[in-house]
């Protein structure tokens, strides 16, 4: 080949090499290995290298040899110590990583308690955070990766997309969107409101095992955790039981007393009265600082009188529990009640933004004021234009129309009452059905239903952590006169300045020539 045929040919294979490079370096970022991709665009640079050096021998000898390979060494020398001096500090921050969080309220910061939780943790604990393209996990991630940099090895975690690996999310029994598991050896607590709060709390779960039992009363036509019909409990069960609960049943007319080992008794629907000998041991239950939930469902007929749990949860609660069905002009059917409204509260926070619907309630009532020494929320309540309708008799005939008699809205539907001295719980839900098999799945029912068995069993608070208030940040605005001078100072003095001192500059110099 000639000499002209080889300069000319030259530019284009030393082009082709660098080409190579560049498929190489970014086969290298996106892989963060010597994939084959890799591998295979080095050659292809090293072989258009060797090549370049065959066709134009003398032009690399020169640029070896010549004053400016004088010039480039000194620039190559730097640069290469430029790049040796990040390379010093990415090994230090990466052997020596560290933080600083410069919000003023530290809201980007684990409090004390949880970082204390994760330098006791006795092995290392792997979160698996399942989350579907479709549930945004920013959040849940950057609060994962604070702990994990906060565990020093302890605490690893993984996001998995349950459509994708649907073996893996059947064998964690996962039913819901950004539901988090914590496993750490054999035991596992799964987390549905990725909080810190909840987290630490599953981590202390974690450190010292202990059952916790739920039992379901039984011998009064009660709604069974073990029926797979519609009206049946068994979803909720094994729910339940994912969540570690131990789930019995339970009759106090053989035990005249609730077990030691309870920590929730749920009452389903009771189609018979309970004795005042199952309210006497229920009662005593509860003053020992055990969680009750009571589902009751509309009375069926109008001349229904109050059992004596209704009596029960009147005196002692002073609830307003009257014989009514709640009524939605807007829904369809009106008796479907389908609620946004929610109180404050640990049991309805976490699914604030979520629906939850109450096929056939009735109305729960909190007196206000609350007595002294009792703390009572209303948990649910239906839309404003709904009403409690009291005439049962007219329901039967399909004639129910709102009138002075009835409850206007919005009603109550759920409420949460603590005793202050005992710490007591109990949770008073006007429908039964909401958490049965045929809706136990709908929208935020299984969180409302399982929230509400945390906080009766207390499990969100085996430990306290103080919320942080945000700094409020308000931006005033100057007045408009003094926007219009800021205006003109930045649009037009400014610019004007440089302009007329490049005249000045200009006229000197032509002055001079």
């Amino acid at each position: 080949m000639k000499r002209e045929q080889r300069q000319r040919y030259a530019p284009l294979v030393l082009a082709l090499a660098l080409v190579g490079l560049a498929v190489a370096f970014g086969g290298y970022i996106v892989y963060r290995a010597f994939a084959p991709v890799v591998t295979v665009s080095l050659t292809w640079t090293v072989l258009l290298l060797a090549l370049y050096v065959f066709l134009v021998p003398e032009k690399v000898q020169s640029a070896l040899t010549g004053r400016q390979a004088r010039y480039g060494s000194n620039a190559l020398i730097l640069s290469l110590a430029f790049i040796g001096i990040l390379a010093v500090i990415n090994y230090v921050g990466y052997q020596f990583p560290k933080r600083w969080d410069l919000t003023a309220d530290k809201s980007h910061t684990l409090t004390q308690v949880t970082l204390d939780t994760l330098a006791k943790l006795p092995q290392k604990v792997t979160a698996t955070a399942f989350y579907t393209s479709r549930m945004p996990k920013g959040n849940a991630q950057n609060l994962l990766d604070q702990y994990a940099f906060a565990s020093h090895g302890k605490f690893t975690y993984k996001f998995v997309n349950p459509e994708a690996q649907p073996t893996i999310a059947q064998q964690m029994g996962i039913t819901r969107d950004g539901t988090v598991v914590l496993q750490m050896g054999d035991r596992t607590e799964k987390v549905t409101a990725v909080t810190e709060q909840d987290l630490t709390s599953a981590l202390v779960r974690l450190m010292h095992p202990k059952k916790q039992v739920v039992y379901f009363l039984t011998g009064h036509g009660e709604r069974s955790p073990d029926d797979f019909d519609d009206k049946g409990y068994s979803t909720a069960k094994r729910e339940l039981e994912n969540k570690n609960y131990t789930v019995k049943p339970l009759s106090l007319l053989k035990h005249k007393a609730v077990p030691k080992d309870a920590n929730v008794v749920i009452i389903a629907a009771p189609q018979k009265p309970l004795s005042q000998e199952e309210i006497a041991a229920l009662e005593l239950f509860i003053q020992n600082g055990g969680g009750v939930m009571v589902l009751l469902e509309p009375p069926l007929k109008p001349d229904t009188k109050p059992g004596p749990l209704v009596t029960y949860l009147e005196a002692k609660w002073h609830l307003n529990l009257t014989p009514d069905l709640v009524i939605d002009p807007l829904a369809n059917p009106a008796t479907v009640i389908v609620s946004y409204k929610y109180g404050a509260h640990k049991i309805t926070d976490p699914i604030k933004t979520v629906a939850t619907i109450f096929p056939t309630a009735r109305s729960v009532g909190v007196p206000v004021p609350v007595p002294d020494g009792l703390d009572e929320i209303t948990l649910v309540r239906s839309e404003p234009k709904s009403w409690a309708e009291t005439n049962l008799a007219a329901l039967q005939k399909q004639q129910a129309k709102e009138d002075d008699k009835d409850i206007k809205g919005p009603v109550g539907i759920a409420a949460a009452l603590e005793n202050l001295k005992t710490h007591g719980r109990v949770v008073v839900v006007g429908d039964a059905d909401f958490a049965s098999n045929a809706y136990y799945p709908a929208y935020g029912n299984a969180d409302f239903f399982l929230n509400s068995v945390d906080w009766l069993s207390k499990q969100q608070e085996l430990i306290h952590l103080n919320p942080r208030t945000p700094t409020q940040r308000v931006v005033v605005l100057p007045r408009r006169d003094t926007l219009m001078l800021l205006f003109l100072a930045f649009v037009f003095v400014l610019p004007g300045a440089v302009l007329l001192a490049g005249v000045v500059v200009w006229a000197r110099r032509r002055r001079r020539a």
